[in-house]
């Protein structure tokens, strides 16, 4: 028996007719990107549809205008997902309530009665859309939805199988169910990962103006017998763009900015106009010609709507912050600029120099040309021992660097503050020495505060939120009463920050691992540092593993538990570099815009 297919009003056009948004009535030109997207994810049944495309585009409001048509034309049981509930309400306050709000059409459909219409929850006669948080168990293993909008869904926990459980709320529908799937870049092997493989892939095309052919954007073609074809994103070399003292010109940079085409090897230039021109004529091209029927997606990337110049800038900034240790922002690059899955082994190997040792010996003092290094002093803290590293950094030439200066086994704190006082590193109103707090706390505590030390508590955590909005590997300070409790309390206060130890030892094992542009380690230590020390550095070994998906991942293993005690000052040395500013950063001159 063949089901009688409905007349219903075209997506596009209904949302003409009725959606507002800040520039005024709803018009298709204006997301030429969204059209053909939002006509599949509002006709197909049965079948996933998913958009993976760049931030700030049309993802979201693809998902918020397929709700909105869907409660007039075909009302459901329906919500839209996503990863938090703060996220929720950030979403409702200031996106989709508004547009319920301009909406008409809708809010004529909504009874007055004041259950009807909430923050999270909107509902007439016919049909509801609940807003939904994806991490909590609850939502993912509720009543039955005939139509879901997962945002972001490339977040979504794999290994808990969160969008497994979230569509199993549609196994009531056999055939009419909708799932409609707006993400960011995936993880390499995940199950959104899995879904794309399968799906049509459909793939955003302009035409080239040189030569008049599709093209899709792509940032750089994959090497072919170790050479890059020509294609994508052209810009100038470091040594084109490097002024005298050493640094970046980043309007340079972004002024020499172009695409080539990859059939004819045009030359593109950059202007916003003829960007749009071309998206008017673009088109999604079917790239898979075996796909299920079940998935269908679409992808575009930020080339398509972003400015080029600022995308290199980003690209620039990112791979700056690998080369000091940094993948975050390289991650988001490629999650979130080129909407491409990311498999971190792709950027990092598992291996390291395992003998980074430099042409000095332990005490020698560094001179980089034009530049001061900075030295921290971290201390591992045993039953009647010590461990301490002096380690200096520097930017020499836009690389990051790192020298061993001092590694010592002491039996007392006088032996460290005699080893503090050699390098100026402590004092009254300054202090670069850092005590692991982790063992006998207390005790650590009491000592950093007689000393002007800082105590650090290694935390499994992956990174803590600041005050200013940014996570970092390392939290903002605490100040511990050392007197609590006695009759000298509130007296004597000591610093305490605490730190991601899984994060600290992945920006260690991938800053070991980097070489210069000399092909020198930049992160050394001394000739004459020792077999101990090698041997302590080494206990923690970064391993590859792979997911039942297939996706490979990283995790470290400790091969030598009784001897990795320089490791963990290592480890310490790199948190003080993070807070230093000198780890996964780089600071732009404030110059003019690039035109």
């Amino acid at each position: 028996m063949t089901l009688p297919k409905t007349e219903r009003q075209d997506p596009v056009a209904w949302c003409e007719q009725n959606i507002q948004l800040d520039y005024g009535n709803f018009k298709r030109k204006n997301h030429p990107l969204l059209v053909d997207v939002l006509r599949a994810a509002a006709e197909s049944r049965g079948a996933y549809v998913g958009l993976i495309g760049s931030v700030q585009h049309i993802k979201t409001l693809t998902a918020q205008l397929l709700q909105l048509y869907s409660l007039h034309v075909s009302p459901a049981s329906s919500a839209h997902y996503d990863l938090t509930g703060d996220a929720l309400k950030e979403f409702s306050d200031d996106k989709f309530t508004p547009l319920i709000d301009s909406t008409e059409r809708i809010l004529k459909l909504i009874p007055d009665q004041k259950y009807r219409k909430t923050k999270l929850y909107t509902s007439t006669p016919l049909g509801h859309v609940r807003l939904l948080s994806a991490n909590v168990l609850a939502n993912r293993n509720s009543k039955t939805l005939e139509r879901i909008t997962a945002d972001e869904s490339w977040a979504y926990k794999d290994e808990e199988k969160w969008l497994e459980q979230i569509h199993s709320r549609q196994n009531s529908f056999n055939w009419q169910w909708q799932m409609f799937l707006p993400s960011s870049g995936q993880t390499e092997g995940s199950e959104l990962d899995q879904l794309w493989q399968r799906s049509s892939q459909h793939t955003w095309h302009v035409k080239c103006p040189c030569c008049g052919e599709d093209i899709p954007y792509i940032w750089k073609q994959a090497p072919v017998d170790g050479k890059v074809p020509p294609g994508g994103i052209r810009y100038a070399s470091r040594d084109e763009v490097t002024n005298t003292e050493g640094e970046i010109d980043w309007v340079a940079l972004r002024e020499s900015v172009y695409y080539q085409c990859q059939l004819c090897e045009g030359r593109i230039d950059w202007d916003p106009g003829a960007q749009h021109e071309r998206n008017l004529t673009g088109r999604y091209i079917q790239m898979n010609s075996n796909p299920d029927p079940q998935c269908v997606f679409y992808h575009y990337n930020a080339l398509a709507h972003a400015p080029w110049p600022e995308l290199v800038t980003k690209w620039k900034r990112s791979t700056i912050a690998r080369s000091r240790g940094d993948l975050s922002g390289l991650e988001e690059f490629v999650r979130k600029q080129l909407a491409q899955p990311w498999n971190e082994s792709n950027y990092v190997s598992a291996e390291k120099i395992e003998h980074a040792r430099g042409d000095y010996v332990l005490g020698e003092k560094w001179e980089p040309k034009s530049t001061e290094p900075i030295m921290f002093a971290t201390v591992d803290v045993q039953k009647d021992h010590f461990y301490v590293i002096v380690r200096a950094w520097s930017i020499i030439e836009g690389e990051l660097h790192s020298r061993l200066i001092e590694r010592e086994k002491v039996y007392s704190s006088g032996a460290i503050r005699d080893i503090a006082d050699k390098y100026g590193l402590a004092g009254a109103t300054m202090s670069r020495v850092f005590l692991d707090g982790n063992y006998n706390s207390i005790q650590v505590q009491r000592l950093a505060a007689e000393n002007y030390w800082i105590v650090f508590r290694g935390d499994k955590a992956r990174d803590f939120r600041h005050s200013d909005g940014l996570r970092r590997i390392y939290a903002e300070t605490d100040y511990i009463d050392v007197g609590e409790g006695t009759i000298g309390a509130g007296r004597k206060l000591v610093p305490q920050i605490r730190f991601s130890k899984h994060e600290s030892m992945n920006r260690l094992s991938l800053i070991r691992g980097i070489k210069g542009r000399n092909d020198q380690p930049v992160w050394t230590y001394a000739k004459d540092a020792g077999a101990i020390y090698e041997r302590q550095i080494n206990a923690w070994q970064k391993i590859s593993k792979t997911k039942p998906s297939g996706e490979v991942y990283y995790d470290f293993i400790n091969r030598d538990p009784d001897n990795d005690h320089y490791g963990d000052c290592e480890k310490m040395n790199i948190v003080c570099a993070a807070m230093a500013g000198l780890i996964g950063v780089d600071s732009e001159p404030q110059q003019k815009n690039s035109k």
